[in-house]
Formats: C-alpha cells, structure tokens, sequence
C-alpha cells in the first residue's frame, strides 16, 4: 500500500501574465515556463492566461486570439486593448521618478497600463475551475485588475522590486486583497512583508537542472583574451551603464590589468545606454542577441559573470553562471543578488568603481579563490534549486494557502449560520 505521505496533491492551476509563447524573452516568462512545465510533468493541469502581443515595448497583437499550446502547455490568449499613452506616460514617468500621485492618477496609470477586456471575462467565467490563479508579475494592468476581480481565488508571484512602484496605493492595495503570493527569495519576501504588512505565502524560486555538455562548449571568441561579462537586456534599468562607467573607471585607475576586457552581451542596442564613446576603447566589447548556446559558450569561459542590477527578484543568470563553473560579480544594493551570494559563497559584491575593480582584480588574478567560488555556486544551485526541492517548496507552500483558504471559508460559514 502506497505511504499517502508521499502523495502530493494535484490541483490545476491557471498563470496570468502579459505576454508568454515560444520566442518571447523575459525573466518572467522563464520562471512562467519552467514552473508550469514542471507543474504539469508533476500531473497539474495547467494553464496560462496572457494576452496576444509579444513586444513588451509596442503591445502590439501578434498573436492570434483564442486556444494555442506552447512549451507543451495549454495557453489561452486575448487582445491587448487599446491604450492611450498620453494618459500613461506622463503618469509612469512621474512614479518612476519617486512623485506621489493622488489615488485617481494612480488608477489611471493603472487603467492605461496593459489590458485586456477578453481576458478579464474569461477569468471571471473560469476562475472556478481552478484551485488557484497566480498572476505575474506585479506591475502590469492584467496583474492588477485580473487580480482583484477574484481575489479569494488570486496569488502574486510578483518579481518585486525596490522601487518607487513598489510604494503605490493600488499596489499596495492589490497585495493586501490577494489571498497570498508566491516569492523568488526571501528577502523579495521580507520587503513585501516591510511595504504592505505580512503576506501569507512562501519563498519558492526556480529550478535548475544541471548541464551535461558543459566541457564541450567552445570559446565563443576566436582571439584568446580575459573578460568579465554582462548577459541581459541592454537597457538602464538594469544598471549596464553603471558597469560600463565603473570599468571604464577602474581600468583607468590601473585598478585592473590592461588585457581585461568587458563583454556587454544580449537584446536590446548598446546605443540606449548612452555610451557610445566606450566601444571606441576595445576593451568594451558588444554582442547582440544570442542562441542559447552561444550565451552559454560566452558565460562559460569568462573570469565571472557580472550583474550590475538593483532590481532583482531572484536573477536567473546568476544559477546559470554557477551551473558553468563560474563566479559572479553582483551589486551590493541588490538585496536579493546580494543574498544569493553571502548564502552561496559563489562571487562578490561591490558598491563603487573603487570595490568593483578591487574585487573583480582579486577573482581574475586569484585563480584559486575563483575556482572555490565556482565551486560553491554550483553546489549551491544543484542543491536548493534542484527543481525536486523547489517543487517541494511549492507543494508546501499552496497547501498552507489553500488550507488556510479552506479554513477561512469554513469560519466564515459558520459566521453567517451563527
């Protein structure tokens, strides 16, 4: 007779997100992806709700309207509505630059953020057949309205960040009503904690599984040189310039060697980051868009994966950097990134051009501190992100939820018969 310990629950759930399908790159749309994929390998039926566009800058439907499947799981998709973006933008910038608007504008900037009627009523028709609908992440309109429309059926797995929209009425209203969330680290988890009073739910992450080809991979350059490297959206936001600029800086304060180079690789163009005089040095090197294959070649055999940003709930890169064998270099006012590292003892961190280029010189030229960095990292993510823990994580999580869920209906039957 099977030990029922041992028998986890199956419960389907749906996930709302903005935009999701074969091709469509984000940090979000990873974790979207390899959580229901692994959701369903574990014998959840699973859905994602999204809309139809697949540019997060234009919103535009690419996508036809109505049932499709990617990555093996069924998606359901609806028209973007239309925005008025006179409306929105002035509005987005004002919050971004830390101005405290009135609920109205508040709920305008909402109202105008990414929508879609379709999806709204579908969520109300459906929401009943699901034991939970998860919605990600948290600063989109079809997180916010879709949300509140079913809050008792409603869970965040919101990639928060610090930031001036994290400190909103509406959001802070929306993670209040919820009936709890799904976190990537515990300190993304103690800062929702801090802003809106405690939110029942769990730290879960993502899963990893390791490499099998990894001596395989090849240099990606033909020249043989050093470099330290950037992989990511090549945008402001997540503090590229800042690592240009502190490079720059430490290489001309002789605080790094001359032949270490910094490899700038992934979407978007160089060109928005404001600093095109630094591919006139050569040590500044851009790669655009990569396969997966050859981002993985250029991680592989670079001195250590720097990422520069503030704004993280977990950092995929970082696991994939460890996973190849390689330290990382992170920015010490990311709470999360920070975190990742002092638990993993994978890399180092820095708040100045002074710190980056002393601890980015200390792991190129100490070849056996970089390796046991390595090393670390790569046990670390093998060990609490092996996708059997995180689903564990997972499982635990949802059944103190879901109990509590329960729990609560029950009582407040009880109430009302009383």
């Amino acid at each position: 007779m099977a030990d029922l310990s041992t028998i986890r629950r199956r419960r389907k759930y749906g996930f709302v997100c903005p935009r999701f399908g074969e091709g469509v790159i984000g940090g979000e749309v990873t974790l979207i992806r390899e959580l229901a994929s692994h959701l369903v390998q574990k014998g959840n039926p699973v859905e994602i709700m999204t809309t139809c566009a697949k540019d997060n800058r234009t919103w535009e439907n690419e996508y036809p309207e109505g049932k499709d499947v990617a990555y093996g799981i069924n998606v359901s998709r609806f028209k973007v509505d239309e925005r008025d973006l006179e409306a929105w933008i002035p509005r987005q910038i004002n919050i971004s630059e830390g101005m405290n608007l009135d609920i109205e504008d508040q709920l305008l900037w909402m109202q105008h953020s990414v929508n879609s009627s379709s999806l709204y009523r579908y969520i109300l028709q459906v929401a009943d057949d699901f034991d939970a609908l998860f919605f990600i992440p948290y600063l989109f309109g079809t997180t916010f309205w879709g949300s509140l429309l079913r809050p008792d059926k409603s869970y965040l797995i919101p990639c928060l960040h610090d930031e001036s929209y994290a400190y909103t009425d509406v959001v802070a209203s929306m993670f209040r009503q919820v009936s709890g969330a799904i976190f990537n680290a515990e300190p993304e988890q103690e800062l929702a904690n801090r802003l809106y009073g405690t939110i029942r739910g769990g730290s879960v992450g993502m899963g990893f599984e390791p490499p099998k080809d990894v001596e395989s991979l090849t240099p990606y350059f033909e020249e043989d040189f050093p470099y330290i490297i950037y992989v990511g959206r090549k945008e402001t936001g997540k503090n590229v310039h800042l690592l240009i600029d502190y490079f720059i800086e430490a290489k001309d304060s002789n605080l790094l060697p001359k032949e270490l180079k910094l490899v700038v690789a992934g979407g978007g163009s160089f060109s928005d980051l404001n600093r095109p005089q630094a591919l006139e040095r050569g040590d500044v090197i851009d790669v655009e868009r990569l396969s997966e294959t050859d981002k993985r070649r250029l991680i592989k055999h670079s001195v250590a994966l720097c990422q520069p940003s503030c704004n993280e709930s977990f950092s995929i890169v970082l696991m994939e950097a460890w996973l190849l064998g390689v330290p990382v270099i992170v920015n010490a006012d990311c709470e999360v990134t920070r975190y990742q590292v002092k638990r993993s003892g994978g890399g180092l961190y820095f708040c100045s051009a002074k710190e980056f280029g002393s601890v980015t010189n200390e792991i190129y030229t100490n070849k056996e501190m970089r390796n046991k960095m390595a090393e670390a990292g790569k046990q670390f993510v093998l060990t609490e992100y092996a996708w059997d823990a995180v689903i564990e994580r997972f499982d635990k999580v949802m059944d103190e939820l879901l109990g509590d869920a329960k729990q609560e209906d029950e009582n407040n039957k009880e109430e009302i018969v009383a």
